[in-house]
């Protein structure tokens, strides 16, 4: 009889578990106070072109006032120094948008950009932002993504429609 709760707990541990693991890297909507990218300011932005643990992927780095955020499909990743999952996903994301011109990754160290994350509401790393061509968030992705995962919410994102079927 007293066997019977260790095995109920670890069922549902299990279970949750298996949810948890199930909803990790895949697109959700933004909250109903979604974010701009126009909020990012040319200080902050300048901030992330120096810092040595940040770099863009399809972006002009040379003057940064030809790169135009919000004109394409950005990703904005938010990543922590020592986060072996944040790497992971900061690889998946850079190959896959390689070939990509419309799309332009920003990778986000959290450390040094804190206000960022305060203002993105940033709970935990990685989480990748997307936003669409008028710069307004559609959805964040946390945790680890699949290379699918990547690419469907690229090409969610690059729909013209407001709704991008979450």
């Amino acid at each position: 009889m007293n066997l019977w709760l260790p095995i109920g707990i670890l069922a549902l541990a299990t279970i949750f578990g298996l949810y948890w693991r199930s909803q990790q890297g895949k697109l959700k909507a933004p909250s109903r106070t979604s974010k701009s990218i126009s909020e990012i300011s040319n200080e902050e932005l300048s901030k992330i072109i120096r810092s040595k643990s940040s770099f863009m992927v399809n972006a002009d780095l040379a003057d940064k006032r030809q790169m135009q955020l919000g004109k394409n499909v950005t990703l904005l990743q938010f990543s922590s120094a020592f986060c072996s999952p944040c790497k992971a996903t900061a690889q998946i994301i850079s190959h896959l948008v390689e070939g990509m011109d419309d799309v332009v990754y920003i990778q986000v160290a959290s450390e040094e950009n804190l206000k960022l994350v305060e203002k993105f509401d940033i709970k935990s790393t990685p989480t990748v932002i997307f936003f669409n061509r008028n710069g307004i968030e559609v959805g964040r992705a946390v945790g680890i993504p699949t290379k699918e995962q990547v690419i469907i919410s690229i090409n969610a994102v690059r729909t013209p429609s407001d709704d991008v079927g979450l």
